[in-house]
């Protein structure tokens, strides 16, 4: 029988949950490296580790398990989360929320089969730094955007004020800039071929292929055998919202995943209808059968999914011929 232990983490501590003999054991450990020590001789060698993908504060103790031989599963915290409500707990607590974790690792990963984690390679782990800056300083330069055109509208500007805004803007996108070219530049150090197979695809840009590259670590995360899984993962399978003969809902993809990879999809998949031949004639078919545009975007962008993980199975760029 396999044993888990359920992990609660937060930024500078994290609550343990195991059970052994029968009895339940709940205990609270910094983040350090002292009390991870403390953690390998409080469970067993064979345990399961268990705990959610919470941003990065997962990633040093997930680490130092993986690196210790302990078996570690980051699980999407939505995950978690419907447990909890199929559970109905009502405690919010971190006690509570290590038992739970613990919970579900005994009650459905047990009988689901856990996919345990590994640590990113160097450049892939550096291609994320490089994608969470960069998603960071454009919600900022989307924000200071919004302050400048909030500011024109009233009738005394303070020059101070404005001078600031006006300077930190160009600032920012000039950070991106610097980021995009470092991605650039780290992808085709290490992922040249693959990167130019990416984009043979047309309609497939340098920054969608970075960002492919990044989350399927190379397409090694993710083969060309697993593309529904794929698309699942960054949130574009489809939902249907059906119940008996009353209820005839609308279908629409289910969004939960990484939004920025589908808004760079989105942008291609507009592309793609006037450069790219099998994707102009879905849009024309689609069209003509009165499809919403955004029904069309989704069609075109899981096309492209596909020509792009087509060209990685076969290794061989684009080609109309054989699309």
């Amino acid at each position: 029988m396999k044993k888990f232990v359920g992990i609660d983490i937060s930024k500078k501590t994290f609550d343990i949950y195991f059970e052994q003999e029968g009895n339940g054991s709940h205990v609270k450990l910094n983040q350090t490296a002292e009390d991870y020590k403390i953690l390998l001789h409080l469970i067993d060698h064979d345990a399961i580790c268990v705990m959610e993908a919470t941003g990065n504060y997962h990633l040093k103790l997930a680490d130092y398990l993986h690196q210790s031989g302990i078996k570690v599963v980051a699980e999407n915290p939505l995950k978690i989360k419907r447990f909890s409500q199929m559970s109905l707990q009502r405690t919010k607590a971190d006690k509570a929320d290590a038992k739970l974790i613990h919970e579900y690792g005994r009650l459905i990963l047990s009988s689901t089969g856990p996919h345990f984690w590994q640590p990113d390679v160097a450049e892939i782990g550096h291609l994320k730094q490089y994608d969470t800056v960069r998603h960071q300083l454009i919600k900022q330069r989307t924000a200071l955007n919004n302050s400048e055109e909030a500011l024109t509208a009233l009738t005394n500007l303070n020059e101070e004020v404005t001078s600031v805004l006006q300077d930190m803007v160009p600032a920012i996108e000039k950070a991106i800039k610097q980021l995009d070219k470092g991605m650039l530049k780290l992808v085709k150090a290490h992922h040249a071929e693959t990167f130019e197979l990416v984009t043979s695809v047309p309609g497939v840009g340098a920054k969608t292929a970075t960002m492919m590259i990044c989350l399927t670590d190379g397409f090694k995360k993710f083969t060309p055998a697993h593309v529904k899984q794929f698309i699942s993962y960054i949130g574009m399978s489809p939902r249907t919202f059906e119940s008996g003969t009353s209820v005839k809902g609308r279908s629409h993809i289910s969004k939960v995943g990484n939004s920025r990879l589908r808004s760079m999809l989105y942008m291609c998949s507009w592309t793609a209808k006037r450069s790219n031949q099998q994707c102009a004639a879905l849009y024309e078919r689609l069209h003509e059968k009165g499809k919403p545009e955004k029904v069309i975007k989704v069609a075109i962008s899981h096309k492209l999914i596909r020509q792009i993980f087509g060209v990685i199975k076969t290794g061989i760029p684009f080609s109309n011929e054989f699309a």
